[in-house]
């Protein structure tokens, strides 16, 4: 009977993912206008052309890799919705059946951890309802700064006669702020099948806020202008080539942009809430030993968050997993899974609107809750997951169009690599009074890959019914 309910529900839910799957909307490209979507704000930080210099008889159109596919930063916040913490929907108070009595008892010896699953379910037609408040203040990509971003401009070639001209050397340092932040709140609903049979459901609700700054400041190789004998000389601009202001051609070398606007008075963030993306589980008791439980897992995550606004990650994801606990005053627990996951816009080009494929992530999760209380508990974890192949970057120094080295000069490099993210979680359960639960908890970061926030507060209330 267990192995048919959990087959059917399982069933189910891959019927769920294939559905899903085939309804991915494809999203347009940046680069045909400038929108209001949030996937946008940093690729058009300088205008839907990208940062073109304003000499209308030279095409002074300066390119680094990092500005025209933003590829790891995108990557990155697609990755990152597919890793954003919930809390355990069958955490809290558990009904068993007690043989000695013959009558089905609340269990008070732990309330179980808070983003890590236990095995044990949380009883026969039982119902727990919950709701979660995160933060993310992310300040970090891959251990670079998100307040100091350095991205160096080349000069595209335009060689004249076989050779490039010494102006066409320019290069453009850029000093880029990315502030982006994520209010979250989680609405769960578990139902107990059967004593060895939970069905899941977590709804997200998001508001993001983005902005993109860029300090930008033009550095001529040839610092004085070309001289009136050059053929290349522009007598509308006195020689210079390279500047910031029509009007001021030799000093304007230095500007500031956001959202297509040069030296705007601020700044303001583009934000958007919604629905993320809807995650649906079944998890069946396949050992159950006087105190040990060991579960097998199924999740779902649909791709009904928006994500050009990067209000979800744009993909199907299905990840099956263990998880396996022990019962008690201390009781350890542990947890393992893989997940596959599809296409999405923000793993592919948004200067083209080319989709690619989210990378695969192998999770592992353990750590212990201790009941200290009958009305408190305290569980700590150490939550990882593990990245397939995925665009990263690093900082280097900056090499010029001569193969010079400037370590002076820092730039961002592209590479593609597996990774590991890891995080510590600390947090508390109380019970004030009858099923009802308060809880609290704090993920702090333990490395650097990926896009991290320092600290993620967490607040949460549940009742099982």
């Amino acid at each position: 009977m267990l192995r048919r309910e959990l087959l059917l529900t399982i069933t189910s839910l891959l019927f769920l993912q294939t559905w899903t799957f085939a309804q991915t909307p494809t999203a347009p490209a940046c680069s045909s206008s400038l929108t209001s979507k949030m996937i946008c704000v940093v690729p058009q930080t300088y205008g839907p052309n990208g940062l073109v210099l304003p000499n209308p008889r030279h095409n002074a159109h300066f390119v680094s890799s990092f500005q025209e596919n933003f590829v790891p930063l995108t990557v990155s916040v697609g990755t990152e919705l597919t890793l954003l913490s919930i809390a355990s929907p069958a955490s809290g108070v558990l009904f068993t059946f007690d043989p000695t009595l013959g009558v089905v008892t609340r269990s008070n010896e732990s309330y179980g951890p808070i983003l890590t699953e236990r095995a044990e379910t949380i009883g026969r037609h039982k119902l727990y309802l919950a709701g979660t408040y995160q933060f993310y203040d992310f300040s970090s990509l891959d251990g670079v700064d998100l307040k100091h971003i350095p991205v160096v401009f080349s000069h595209a070639q335009f060689p004249i006669g076989g050779t490039t001209p010494t102006f066409e050397q320019d290069f453009i340092t850029t000093d880029n702020r990315i502030d982006l932040k994520v209010h979250q709140v989680t609405f769960y609903a578990t139902y107990g099948l059967t004593s060895r049979i939970d069905v899941s459901a977590a709804v997200p609700v998001l508001n993001v806020r983005l902005s993109a700054v860029s300090n930008a400041q033009i550095v001529r190789v040839q610092p004085e202008p070309v001289p009136p004998t050059d053929p290349n000389f522009d007598s509308s601009v006195n020689g210079f080539f390279h500047y910031f202001i029509p009007g001021d051609p030799a000093n304007s070398t230095s500007a500031t942009f956001c959202n297509g606007t040069i030296d705007a008075a601020s700044c303001p963030s583009r934000t958007a809430t919604g629905i993320g993306d809807v995650v649906f589980r079944v998890k069946g008791t396949v050992v159950k030993l006087e105190r040990a439980r060991v579960a097998l897992g199924l999740d779902v995550r649909t791709p009904t968050g928006d994500e050009q606004n990067f209000l979800g990650a744009g993909a199907v994801g299905v990840k099956p997993f263990i998880a396996a606990s022990y019962r008690a005053r201390v009781s350890p627990h542990a947890n393992l899974g893989f997940e596959w996951n599809g296409d999405s816009l923000l793993a592919g080009n948004v200067a083209t609107g080319s989709s690619g494929k989210l990378p695969n992530q192998f999770f592992y999760s353990g750590g212990v809750d201790v009941g200290i209380t009958k009305r408190l508990t305290v569980a700590a974890d150490l939550v990882g997951q593990r990245l397939s192949s995925t665009e990263r970057i690093r900082q280097t120094a900056f090499v010029d169009s001569q193969g010079v080295t400037h370590p002076e000069i820092p730039q961002i490099q592209l590479f593609k690599d597996s990774a590991n993210i890891d995080d510590f979680s600390i947090g508390a359960k109380v019970n004030p009074i009858g099923n009802l639960l308060i809880t609290a908890n704090v993920l702090f970061k333990l490395n650097d890959p990926g896009l991290r926030a320092k600290v993620v507060p967490l607040v949460g209330i549940s009742y099982t019914f």
